[in-house]
């Protein structure tokens, strides 16, 4: 199979981080769970500033 790809199925680390949240209307604790803090912090919501508290690991389930 010359032209065949292969692909391995490598189960990325996750992890839950915790970011206090700050705007000017108050603060929130906002959990997202990613891979790295870049990737989670992509994933805050806009509007807010965002403080790194903790990196938790994550529950995994494999299906």
């Amino acid at each position: 199979m010359a032209g065949s790809q292969h692909t391995q199925t490598h189960t990325k680390f996750q992890y839950r981080f915790r970011f206090l949240a700050l705007c000017a209307t108050g603060s929130a604790i906002i959990h997202i769970t990613a891979s790295d803090e870049h990737a989670a912090r992509a994933m805050s919501p806009a509007g807010f500033v965002m403080v790194f508290t903790a990196r938790l690991p994550a529950e995994v389930c494999h299906a």
